[in-house]
């Protein structure tokens, strides 16, 4: 898990590694957390990291959710009809 200040805000570091992150795959690759069985598609035109593989309720997505919105992308779980869908912060 991230560690975050006490504003609850993930520190500088952690937040350009994510920039870094999405700016190095491509629109529609794949990226993943083994420890909790994660994987993302990434969708650059919308700023999303779809949830593909593993639970939306799993600590490290809302975790990845979180810090995620502060470079301004959504993280995402895929509904069944394959449309993006956001859950409740």
């Amino acid at each position: 898990m991230v560690a975050l200040n006490s504003n609850n805000v993930p520190p500088e570091h952690v937040l350009e590694w994510c920039r870094q992150l999405v700016r190095v795959i491509r629109d529609g690759g794949s990226w993943g957390i083994p420890r909790s069985n994660l994987v993302f598609r990434i969708d650059h035109k919308k700023k999303q990291l779809v949830l593909t593989v593993g639970s939306p309720s799993d600590d490290d997505f809302e975790a990845t959710r979180h810090v995620f919105s502060y470079i301004g992308w959504d993280v995402v779980a895929e509904s069944k009809n394959n449309a993006a869908e956001t859950g409740s912060v």
